[in-house]
């Protein structure tokens, strides 16, 4: 394995070549932590199984020797970190300010999220704008919605004009950057990852989910996007198909999360009745400039 690096006192950022040297190089911190760390876990996953963006940063933060960090770029999306103490992050923040000056922003846990920006936040024009938090949602005990007209069936190939349509939707909706979107669902309808519902022949929401990550400690699936349009919502729809997921992924997965926007407390609420319970909060910054 080949990497770059960066020092500074007893802090070391590596910047691995690949996706599967980054996997190789994390696989115990994401063992012992493989709810924080699965965004980057199954982009990886998805980029060595072929998935394309339009720059990538693989690193890895040790102190004095000892793997403390991870952390991510796939661009245009925003830096993605594992929890790390505070000093290591703000040495991260330094090396990125330097190695991506046009990086959009930062998310991850808050407190690490905090100190990789003060690290950043020297350079010209990098001040944090907004910020947002998501809720981690981890499924106990799945309880289907019941009484929701439809059924659930796997998005196909002539669907995906439609499918694109309500990605950029579910873009929107969440202020995500809305990139390569066409490749993103022919990608995931090939490997029988997006589900429709549908009512009377009709598609009316859809859901699907990340590559499925590996650890020690059992397999972990992350459900989403999930996206209704608006003239089909408040009629339990989204519920409906987020349910229909979860449940074709249990046989495969000792795990089932998502992510829930905290400003959302109806999504919330949704999303506990089906039986994910929070397990813990991301916060995403953005950087001015």
């Amino acid at each position: 394995m080949e990497v770059d690096g960066a020092r500074a006192a007893d802090v070391t950022i590596l910047r691995h070549r690949t996706a599967a040297d980054f996997l190789s190089a994390t696989h115990a911190l994401r063992s012992a932590d493989p709810l924080l760390t699965n965004i980057m876990g199954s982009v990886a996953t998805g980029v060595v199984d072929g998935r394309t963006y339009d720059s990538e940063m693989w690193l890895t933060v040790h102190d004095d020797g000892h793997l403390v960090g991870m952390a991510m770029r796939t661009a245009p999306w925003n830096l993605a970190l594992s929890a790390m103490p505070a000093l290591a992050a703000e040495e991260l923040g330094r090396y990125v300010a330097t190695a991506d000056p046009d990086l959009p922003g930062v998310i991850g846990p808050g407190k690490t999220v905090d100190a990789v920006v003060t690290g950043i936040a020297p350079a010209a024009g990098r001040r944090p704008r907004t910020r947002m938090v998501d809720v981690l949602r981890v499924l106990t005990s799945l309880r289907p919605p019941r009484g929701v007209p439809g059924v659930v069936r796997g998005a196909r190939a002539e669907d995906t004009a439609l499918l694109v349509q309500w990605h950029h939707g579910f873009a929107d909706d969440a202020g995500l950057p809305a990139h390569d979107l066409e490749e993103s669902v022919l990608r995931q309808v090939s490997d029988g990852a997006l589900w429709i519902w549908e009512v009377d022949a009709v598609p009316v929401a859809m859901a699907g989910h990340a590559p499925i990550v590996a650890t020690p400690v059992g397999a972990v699936a992350r459900i989403g996007p999930v996206f209704t349009p608006a003239e089909s919502r408040g009629r339990g729809y989204g519920s409906a198909v987020t349910a229909a997921v979860a449940q074709e992924l249990l046989p495969h997965c000792g795990t089932v999360m998502l992510f829930a926007d905290a400003a959302k407390p109806e999504v919330n609420r949704l999303y506990e009745r089906l039986g994910f319970v929070e397990a813990a909060r991301i916060v995403e910054v953005a950087l001015d400039g």
